[in-house]
């Protein structure tokens, strides 16, 4: 640790953000018992309305993201774990692959939800973490 730069202690914190965001939406997506206050807007039906089968679609759909967020964000926590206590430069590699691939997984899901539908999805959220693991990727190259 005491080799870290500043500036790679900042990108550690942009990714660690990021990781901890997505831990909390992985538990969220896969703990939670009906479907989101933006999924109900986007179909314009409460949780209640839908059939059973649609139901457990949805479910099951909210359990892979959320099982994807919660693996890349604990991957995320580990891989700045390793990097910040041991000072190895390799996970800086493969840290910002992973925030992007969700983040911009996620970004795409969320466009798509609110340009075919009335919902509101969290867009800015995919945003800023997009933000924030390319400022990851600038602070830990220089």
């Amino acid at each position: 640790m005491s080799s870290m730069t500043t500036a790679l202690l900042i990108s550690l914190l942009c990714y660690f953000i990021t990781a901890v965001v997505s831990v909390l939406f992985g538990i969220i997506y896969l703990t939670r018992s009906e479907f989101m206050p933006y999924h109900a807007a986007a179909l314009d039906k409460r949780w209640t309305e839908l059939e059973v089968r649609f139901q457990t679609l949805i479910l099951a759909l909210m359990r892979a993201a959320g099982g994807g967020f919660l693996a890349t964000g604990l991957g995320v926590i580990l891989l700045s774990y390793v990097c910040f206590t041991t000072g190895e430069k390799w996970p800086l590699f493969v840290i910002p692959v992973m925030g992007l691939v969700t983040s911009l997984g996620s970004l795409y899901a969320t466009l798509l939800v609110k340009a075919r539908t009335p919902g509101s999805p969290p867009i800015k959220l995919a945003l800023v973490s997009i933000g924030l693991v390319l400022i990851g990727i600038v602070l830990s190259i220089t």
